[in-house]
């Protein structure tokens, strides 16, 4: 949760721009995310809110199963952020932290994990760094949220059972392509842009 005292990872609006080119989903290699890191710095959550000189870093994880199924979650009305209660969400995130370790590019995912361990059950064995495969960024500017931040797109290949551990917060469940064109509405705008791509997310995790 957010506090005064919270430091998250940014980079300047500046940098962002120098380094992405484009908006919407930025298809990207490991090496864009490397200079991005390279340009990050912790500064107070309270400084950067609403603030057009930042961006903030959120590690965003698409799920998927054997079949090729998305993990969707639905925010519910006790979660914080109320500008995004009861929206549809194919990805897993959150802000990256001084806990996570060293700015370089390994700390995305060092987020990732601890956001996936906070927010679900997975029987994943020994999980690996590899297998959070990057596709690249998400650099939405269509809503107040997304122009404070920006995503590093990140797919994870699950074998086994998901669950979400706060289901007071959340509910989630793996759900077909259709499914989700059919809830569309719903759809969080960093979602809708995922699943305007499921095509590159599934090729990228086989």
């Amino acid at each position: 949760m957010g506090s005064s005292l919270e430091q998250v990872l940014v980079v300047t609006s500046a940098d962002a721009h120098r380094l992405i080119p484009g908006e919407g989903l930025v298809l990207a290699r490991e090496n864009s995310l490397a200079a991005l890191c390279e340009a990050g710095q912790f500064l107070p959550r309270d400084q950067v809110e609403g603030n057009p000189l930042y961006r903030q870093l959120i590690p965003y994880v698409v799920v998927l199963d054997a079949l090729g199924q998305v993990f969707a979650c639905t925010r519910l009305a006790i979660q914080s952020e109320a500008r995004l209660h009861h929206k549809l969400s194919i990805g897993i995130g959150g802000h990256i932290n001084p806990i996570d370790g060293a700015v370089e590019p390994a700390i995305v995912r060092r987020a990732a994990w601890r956001e996936l361990h906070e927010e679900l059950h997975m029987s994943l064995h020994e999980p690996r760094d590899r297998e959070l495969v990057f596709l690249g960024f998400i650099n939405d500017k269509s809503t107040p949220v997304s122009r404070d931040h920006l995503g590093c797109l990140l797919v994870l290949r699950s074998e086994g059972e998901v669950t979400v551990r706060e289901k007071d917060k959340m509910r989630g469940e793996f759900v077909t392509g259709l499914i989700l064109q059919e809830k569309i509405a719903q759809l969080e705008s960093w979602s809708l842009l995922c699943l305007l791509s499921l095509h590159e997310l599934k090729e990228s995790a086989n």
